[in-house]
């Protein structure tokens, strides 16, 4: 993998830059070249912001806001890279109010490699998406590219003082070897989960001792329930001897059912008989009363009803007689009035009169005369209206007493009907009287008795209403001794379904206990497992193959970059969970510890182990039997490594990662001027008002050029 150039627009102390401004980053070693606090550290943030950056995950970056140039409200970053023959721009933006945006597009490599974008196809959308994806091409995940290929200010000089536990931790931390542990954890403690939610659905709500206790007192039960129903069939013998010397329920019940019935005719039939007589007499009918004279009577009051029409017709003949000649009295009185107001008016203006009629003028004496004539037959004309209206209200009266007294009398013929209906329907009661009496007899004469009286004289009782009651009682008692020995025998199967039932539950209850020690075994095995594992990864994964690697792939780093003085670092883990480094003294020639270093000696063997450490996060597999697929991110940005280092280290480092062939690309981010010996490409920062400005340059030569002139 190789990055081809950076493009930032106001992040962190960025205003808007592409570097390389036309061209494109080589592989190998690249100088990064600043004053403190110019944004050099800012730039390689980019490349993970554009990479990587989730607000909710990557922490290491820092906030929304924090990316953003002071001042500004959103940010974007654009990063072109090179990886299997082919190259990708990908695009990540924010603002301090829109979500993250990410695009991952491939572009024509031919442009790419000169610098350009040409024929672009976008590949994956989305901050989601294109994390996975990246994830896929470069085989590496967010986390490990962050401690693998970024060895931060400070870190290796960290690591090389590091002690004891301290040390474990680093090294813990930088392989992830927690997340390896934890997550192995996980998965045991989410299998032990998933088994206790099983051992729930076998849980036993009763125990077995007391279901086996319910089954006997219930067996008790039954037996008491036996003997209820053995004392309710002596119980139903006794009764049915009693039964067998009286008449049948039915029987009985039918002679008794028709004596109610023939009690309640009776009661109806003196109430109608009542009612008959009564209007009857209201209306001055002999008894018994005949239909003949009710309908003659009904007549009567028919004949008065059409008298009563034919005189309320003459009268309304007569108001109509009566409103007509008020209203002629009313025209003639408005004329007179306005012939009066007329001829008042002449007099007031001293008009000529003139007659009202025909328009001719006349003299006083006429004119006096139609005056006169007003004024006389106005009062007269008001006084005829007034008696109009008295005859007319007084007709009107008469009117309303026709309707009253026919109101009354059509009253009276409704109940001349109903005293028809009433005589016809008490005919019918007597008919049905006589048919319960008769239906009484017939039921006696079964019995070979005349009455009801003889009836119960036969049963040694008193009367029919003792008879039928004593007859009911018994019928009673036999129902509600026939309907508990039926509830005792219903009670008796019912408790043989239940113990049924509480012998299925032991059953049960010792499946459930099987299966419970089958699942509490199983947990004992995880957590035994569980215990291994922990103990795996502190003693195995670390002791036996972690701390071996580590020396192996930092044995030649420390050897350059101390010019042959130290080789062999050794790391011992101690029964206390530390662990302690010593390293071969080759000039010497003994194991020194490492309390006898110097600090030049810590800053060069520190930045071996790192540079070391990286290397081999890179191509470390958990487990022997894991599949191994190398990280294409190969990429190393080491962040002021030298300054803790004297001039003849700092050389031998740099000669070091010039020849250093297992990164693509090495940025070394310095503001020493041990570059003006090398001849690399350079990277210089500057800071200015207006955002920090990076200029790229393909040889330290070509700056040095630039300076002179």
């Amino acid at each position: 993998m190789r990055i081809l150039w950076i493009r930032a627009k106001n992040f962190k102390c960025y205003s808007d830059i592409r570097v390389p401004a036309q061209d494109i980053f080589p592989k190998g070693l690249l100088f990064v070249e600043g004053e403190n606090s110019t944004g050099k550290s800012s730039l390689f943030d980019a490349i993970f912001y554009a990479f990587f950056y989730d607000p909710t995950t990557t922490k290491e970056l820092g906030t929304k806001d924090d990316l953003i140039r002071n001042g500004y409200s959103e940010t974007e970053v654009d990063v072109a890279f090179e990886l299997d023959e082919k190259c990708f721009l990908i695009q990540r933006s924010h603002s301090k109010k829109a979500a993250v945006q990410a695009f991952l597009l491939e572009i024509e490599k031919e442009s790419a490699l000169e610098g350009k974008i040409a024929n672009t196809r976008k590949i994956s959308e989305g901050v989601v998406d294109v994390e996975a994806k990246i994830i896929s091409l470069l085989n590496i995940t967010k986390e490990k590219a962050l401690n693998t290929i970024i060895v931060r200010q400070g870190s290796v000089q960290t690591l090389a003082e590091a002690k004891g536990a301290e040390l474990r931790n680093i090294i813990y931390e930088l392989f992830q070897l927690d997340y390896y542990r934890d997550s192995a954890i996980e998965i045991i403690k989410n299998k032990k989960s998933v088994l206790e939610e099983k051992k729930e659905k076998y849980t036993i709500e009763r125990t077995t001792e007391n279901i086996q206790t319910e089954i006997e007192e219930t067996k008790e039960s039954i037996e008491n329930s036996k003997e209820d129903v053995k004392t309710l069939d002596d119980s139903i013998d006794r009764i049915q001897i009693k039964i067998k010397q009286f008449p049948k329920i039915n029987e009985i019940q039918d002679i008794n059912g028709l004596t109610q019935r023939l009690d309640q005719q009776r009661i109806t039939i003196e109430r109608k008989e009542r009612t008959i007589s009564e209007t009857g007499t209201r209306f001055g009918l002999k008894i018994p009363i005949s239909i003949k004279e009710i309908e003659a009577k009904s007549k009567e009051f028919d004949k008065q009803l059409a008298e009563n029409s034919k005189n309320k017709q003459e009268i309304q003949n007569t108001i109509e007689i009566y409103r007509n000649e008020r209203s002629n009295h009313e025209l003639e009185l408005e004329n007179f009035s306005n012939r009066k107001i007329s001829l008042e008016r002449i007099a007031e203006t001293g008009e000529k009169p003139r007659c009202d009629v025909c328009e001719q003028e006349i003299n006083e004496e006429k004119f006096q005369e139609l005056l006169g004539r007003s004024k006389r037959n106005i009062p007269l004309l008001e006084n005829g209206i007034k008696k109009k209206e008295v005859a007319i209200n007084k007709e009107r009266k008469a009117i309303q007493e026709i309707e009253s007294e026919n109101n009354k009398l059509r009253q009276s013929i409704g109940k001349l009907e109903e005293l028809i209906n009433d005589i016809e329907e008490l005919e019918i009661l007597r008919n049905s009287k006589e048919d319960f009496e008769n239906n009484i007899q017939v039921s006696l004469e079964a019995f070979k008795v005349n009455n009801l009286d003889e009836l119960s004289k036969k049963f040694g009782l008193k009367d029919f209403k003792e008879l039928f009651s004593h007859v009911k009682s018994l019928d009673d008692e036999m129902k509600s001794t026939e309907l508990k020995k039926k509830h005792s025998l219903d009670l008796i199967r019912a408790k043989h379904e239940n113990i049924g039932k509480l012998e299925k539950d032991i059953e049960e209850n010792k499946n459930k206990e099987e299966k419970r020690a089958e699942l509490d075994l199983d947990i004992a095995l995880l957590n035994e497992v569980q215990t291994y594992v922990e103990k795996f990864i502190v003693e195995d994964l670390i002791s036996k193959r972690m701390l071996a690697n580590i020396q192996q792939s930092t044995k030649g780093y420390i050897y350059l970059f101390t010019r042959g003085r130290y080789s062999e670092l050794y790391l011992q883990p101690t029964k206390t969970k530390t662990l302690n480094m010593s390293i071969m003294d080759e000039e010497l020639g003994f194991v020194k510890s490492q309390t006898l270093l110097s600090g030049g000696d810590k800053a060069a063997i520190g930045l071996g182990l790192r540079i070391g450490v990286s290397e081999l996060l890179k191509r470390i597999r958990p487990m022997k039997t894991s599949p191994y697929e190398p990280p294409k991110m190969d990429i190393l940005v080491l962040d002021e490594p030298l300054g803790s280092l004297d001039e003849a280290r700092r050389s031998k480092v740099i000669e070091g990662l010039v020849a250093e062939e297992k990164f693509s690309q090495i940025f070394l981010i310095t503001h020493t001027n041990i570059r003006r010996r090398f001849s690399a490409p350079l990277i210089s920062i500057q800071s200015s008002s207006k955002g920090s400005k990076v200029s790229f340059y393909p040889s330290t030569s070509e700056l040095e050029e630039e300076a002179e002139a």
